[in-house]
C-alpha cells in the first residue's frame, strides 16, 4: 500500500473489512482536509500525532501484511502501531515535526514530480521532502502552514471524485486555489 496524508485514505483502501459507504468514508476526509488546509498551523500537535500515527499505521500494513493473513488481526496491529508511533511524535515535537513536515510534503507533492528514468522521481520527491522537513523547524510557522495547506487541499484532492464527477484539470486547480485560500487564510488569522 502506498503512503497517504492520513490513516483515512489507508481505510478506504481496506474495503474489505468495512462496509462503510466510500462517500461517507469521502466526505469524512474532505472535512478533515480543510480542517489541515485552514487551520493546520492552529492544531499542529493533533497534526503532528495524526501524521506519526499514519507513518505507524501505514508502515506497520505494509510490513506486517505480507506474513497476517487476517485483516482484523492486521488492522488491530496497524492501530497499536499507530498510536505507539502517533505518542512518541507528539513527546518528540521536533523531530516529530520535521518528519511529519517531510512525510505530508512527500505525499502532497508526487503526484506533480515529473517521471524520470532510474528511481530520479523517488530521489527527487525524497530530498525535496526532507529539505522541507528540516527547514520546518527553523521556519516553524510559515512551513507548517505551507504544508498543512498543501496536504489538506491534497486530501480534498484525492477524495473529492468521490462525491462528484469533475475533469481532472478542474480538480487541479480547485486543489491550487483552495491550497492558495488555506495558505492565506492561515496566515492571516494565526
Amino acid at each position: 500500500l502506498k503512503y497517504t496524508n492520513l490513516f483515512i485514505i489507508e481505510l478506504i483502501k481496506r474495503k474489505k473489512w468495512t462496509s462503510m459507504d466510500p462517500r461517507i468514508i469521502a466526505l469524512i476526509a474532505i472535512v478533515i482536509g480543510l480542517a489541515l488546509c485552514f487551520a493546520g498551523y492552529k492544531i499542529q500537535k493533533l497534526v503532528i500525532t495524526i501524521a506519526w500515527f499514519a507513518i505507524g499505521f501505514t508502515i506497520a500494513g505494509q510490513i506486517c501484511s505480507n506474513f497476517i493473513e487476517s485483516n482484523n488481526i492486521l488492522l488491530i496491529i496497524q492501530i497499536v502501531v499507530g498510536f505507539i508511533v502517533g505518542s512518541l511524535g507528539f513527546k518528540l515535537e521536533k523531530l516529530a515535526l520535521a518528519i511529519a513536515v517531510a512525510y505530508l510534503t512527500y505525499n502532497a507533492i508526487g503526484p506533480y514530480i515529473p517521471a524520470m528514468e532510474n528511481n530520479m522521481t523517488m530521489i527527487v520527491q525524497i530530498g525535496a521532502s526532507l529539505v522541507v522537513g528540516i527547514l520546518s523547524t527553523l521556519f516553524i510557522r510559515p512551513i507548517l502552514i505551507c504544508v498543512t495547506s498543501v496536504a489538506g487541499a491534497a486530501l480534498i484532492r484525492d477524495n473529492i471524485s468521490t462525491l462528484v464527477t469533475l475533469q481532472p484539470n478542474v480538480i487541479t486547480i480547485g486543489f491550487i486555489v483552495i491550497a492558495v485560500l488555506g495558505i492565506l487564510s492561515q496566515l492571516k488569522t494565526t
